[in-house]
C-alpha cells in the first residue's frame, strides 16, 4: 500500500521548534542589547511570526536585524544549525509506526507543503528520517492538487485544510493524527475519516488488521 504522510505536527513537533527559533533571536538582540527585557522581547517575535506578519524565519531575523542592528549573516547560520540538529523533535511514537510499515513492505511518502521548499529541506534533514521514505514531496501546491493516485494512497495529516481536500479527491483512506498539542486539534471536521490522537494508536489499529 502507499501511505503518504504528513511531517509537520504528524511526524515533527513544529511548534516546538518555533519556540526554540524565536528564543534564539531573542538572545541574539540581548547579545547587542543587553538592557532590554527578555519577556517584552519574545512577545514581540510571537507577534511578528504569524502569517498576518511575517510567517518566514528568515525574513524575520532580517527585520529584527534591522531594528535592533543584530548580525543577520550570523543569526541565519545559528537558525540553520538548530534546524539541522532538531531529531529530538521527531515524536516519541513516529519510529515505531514507520518500521512497522517499512518491514511489512508498504511504500512510504513523506508529503509535506511548505511555501519555503529550501526551510522545509532543512527541517526534514535535521529530522533525519529520509531512510524510512521511498521519496520525499515538498510542495507549495495544495496536496490534493498534485499528480498523485489518491484512490490508491492512504494519506495520513493533521491539518483539516488537507484532511478534507484530500478526502474530496476520494483517496482510498484519509486518516487525522490529532495530538493535543496541535493547534489544529480544536478544529472539528464534517467528514467521515479515522482520527487518532497519536501514530502510536494508529500503529496498534494497523496491526489488528
Amino acid at each position: 500500500m502507499n501511505y503518504y504522510i504528513d511531517f509537520d505536527n504528524t511526524l515533527y513537533n513544529t511548534a516546538l521548534l518555533t519556540d526554540r527559533m524565536l528564543n534564539l533571536i531573542v538572545n541574539s538582540i540581548l547579545e547587542k542589547h543587553k538592557d532590554f527585557l527578555e519577556e517584552e522581547l519574545k512577545k514581540e517575535c510571537k507577534m511578528m511570526f504569524n502569517r498576518e506578519n511575517i510567517y518566514d524565519i528568515y525574513k524575520l531575523i532580517n527585520y529584527f536585524a534591522n531594528k535592533y542592528n543584530i548580525d543577520e549573516i550570523n543569526t541565519k547560520n545559528k537558525i540553520n544549525n538548530l534546524i539541522l540538529n532538531s531529531g529530538d523533535l521527531v515524536y516519541k511514537d513516529v519510529f515505531l509506526f514507520l518500521s512497522y510499515l517499512k518491514n511489512n513492505h508498504h511504500k512510504l511518502y513523506l508529503l509535506s507543503y511548505c511555501d519555503n521548499l529550501s526551510y522545509q529541506s532543512l527541517k526534514i534533514i535535521g529530522a533525519k528520517l529520509d531512510e524510512f521514505f521511498d521519496a520525499i514531496y515538498i510542495t507549495s501546491i495544495p496536496k490534493h492538487l498534485l499528480d498523485i493516485n489518491y484512490a490508491n494512497g492512504i494519506f495520513i495529516d493533521d491539518n483539516p485544510r488537507d484532511l478534507l481536500g484530500l478526502y474530496k479527491q476520494n483517496a482510498k483512506s484519509v486518516i487525522r493524527i490529532r495530538r493535543n498539542t496541535n493547534k489544529y486539534s480544536k478544529e472539528n471536521l464534517d467528514i467521515n475519516i479515522e482520527e487518532y490522537p497519536d501514530l502510536e494508536k494508529l500503529y496498534v489499529k494497523i496491526k489488528e488488521k
